[in-house]
């Protein structure tokens, strides 16, 4: 059973405000939050560096993070490398790989600025970039069987769009990919947590904490696959097994991935955040979240005056209101009921101003979300159409 209420007591500030922006970070359960308190105030040390029983202890706390990760995803826990954010990671594969001029990298207009910009960055190594168009929010396979050619070392795309909530269909892509001899990366951003996925088939995987696995900020992980087709690209302390002053021998992976000290408190609450989410089961989250995009598409098509983006089911809704700019919008929101959505271009410029110049209005759902609020949303934004169409109304 979706015990909602009780989920709903992990998250106090629920109380305060409908939050609809879990697409750019949930929020962080309270479960979390106590066992990063409990890391400052009972054990706090470096990680991998230290005999003592604190340094101990926190080296252990991190690594159970690993492990829970690793449960979760399906894979070996020694292929996730922990990063700041989903951005980190993709970059760690983008400047690590080895590239070679003529090289090619192929990905989609429907891309988040941190699956496009590191790629449009390799121009400067000789790396030629192909977009694949996008049609409603989508990309047709045949397009990438049509780019592939045998320059491509990369195929990169992301399984949910952060602005419109559509699901690619990336095993498929994956399939292409491998089948020219090009590695895959997939941005997980939008999915991991919201819907059941399963990693081992891709070459890289890019994952935040912060989003549907409801860790804090300035957590994320990259599944590598083959570590042989990553070069580390930066150097410090903590990844070293010997070091002379005429070189070093590195430490085995992830651990070479991973110098300077991490974000300890962080990592050690995303391990209690991804419990939670287990508990939940994921297959039970993106049944309850697809309810309620269902709920709201079908709400906000029946207004007058708002145009909806987004396929129904998307727990992730982009739309206008006629004559009214996003940010303007949002903020009546805000003013009227205390409701918490995104405006404008969403980190993704190319798809959110081929829907609207200014971008959308995007409300976003996540596991906690309630009907009754989603309801409340509706009605709100009936009311401010309403208000738009008719100005001297009350």
């Amino acid at each position: 059973m979706y015990d909602l209420a009780r989920l709903r007591e992990e998250f106090p500030v629920l109380s305060t405000c409908i939050y609809l922006d879990s697409a750019s970070t949930t929020q962080t359960p309270r479960r979390a939050v106590d066992a990063m308190c409990a890391y400052f105030y009972e054990y706090a040390a470096n990680h991998g560096r230290g005999a003592h029983h604190l340094a101990r202890k926190t080296t252990e706390r991190y690594e159970e993070t690993r492990e829970i990760l690793g449960v979760f995803l399906g894979v070996d826990p020694g292929h996730l490398v922990f990063t700041k954010n989903t951005t980190d990671a993709i970059n760690m594969a983008a400047h690590g790989i080895c590239w070679r001029e003529g090289d090619e990298v192929i990905t989609t207009a429907l891309e988040h600025h941190a699956n496009l910009l590191p790629w449009m960055a390799l121009k400067e190594r000789g790396v030629d970039l192909k977009i694949l168009p996008q049609k409603n929010g989508f990309v047709d396979p045949s397009d990438l069987q049509d780019a592939l050619s045998p320059r491509t070392k990369l195929v990169t795309v992301n399984h949910v769009t952060n602005v419109l909530g559509t699901v690619q269909p990336v095993e498929e892509m994956a399939r292409m990919a491998h089948d020219a001899g090009a590695m895959i990366l997939v941005d997980a951003a939008q999915s991991a947590g919201h819907m059941p996925i399963r990693i081992d088939g891709f070459d890289f995987v890019a994952v935040p904490g912060h989003k549907g696995l409801l860790g804090p900020q300035g957590t994320g992980a990259l599944y590598v696959k083959d570590y042989s087709a990553l070069s580390i690209t930066c150097h410090g302390g903590g990844i070293v097994e010997e070091v002379t002053l005429q070189g070093f021998t590195l430490l085995p992976p992830p651990a070479r991935f991973e110098p300077g000290t991490p974000n300890i408190p962080g990592v050690i609450g995303l391990g209690k955040a991804i419990q939670l989410v287990e508990e939940l089961r994921v297959e039970e989250i993106h049944r309850h979240e697809t309810r309620l995009g269902e709920q709201a598409y079908d709400g906000l098509s029946s207004i007058s005056g708002v145009a909806v983006f987004s396929p129904r089911g998307s727990p992730v809704l982009s739309f206008n209101v006629d004559g009214m700019d996003p940010h303007a919008c949002a903020e009546e929101l805000d003013r009227r009921e205390g409701i918490c959505v995104r405006s404008g271009l969403h980190c993704a410029h190319p798809l959110a101003s081929s829907l609207s110049p200014g971008g959308t209005v995007r409300a976003s759902m996540g596991c906690y979300t309630s009907p009754g609020e989603v309801q409340v949303f509706v009605e709100t934004v009936e009311k401010i159409a309403s208000r738009k169409k008719n100005p001297r109304s009350r």
